[in-house]
């Protein structure tokens, strides 16, 4: 999907439509709710994600590479095979996230991302 018009993609989050394959690169989406779409194969990179809520979502196979996801929310995320190389994760919450590889949860544990134990 090449859509960018911020209006599309924010109607479509308020209309709790899927976002499967959107390109979200480098926007500004802080504070957005997210909760439970599907993000499958979205592209967010450099997106900023602060205080987000990614809660259920699905993000299978998303690309999150140098996103800033400081302080989001992604309590039981689905994230096999989501990019997350280069995130800023201060203070994201990945409690009861799936998908992840013993080495991705390192990863963000040392960016300061808490809920992985």
């Amino acid at each position: 999907m090449a859509n960018r018009d911020l209006k599309y993609v924010l109607r479509k989050v308020y209309n709790h439509e899927s976002l499967v394959g959107i390109d979200l690169r480098n926007l500004y989406l802080s504070f957005v709710d997210f909760s439970t779409l599907e993000l499958r194969r979205a592209d967010l990179e450099g997106c900023c994600l602060s205080h987000a809520l990614l809660d259920g979502s699905d993000l299978t196979d998303a690309n999150l590479t140098n996103a800033k996801l400081s302080h989001a929310s992604l309590n039981r995320a689905k994230l096999a095979g989501a990019i997350l190389e280069g995130v800023i994760a201060d203070g994201a919450s990945f409690e009861g996230a799936t998908g992840l590889t013993p080495s991705t949860i390192e990863y963000l544990k040392s960016k300061g991302a808490t809920g992985l134990d």
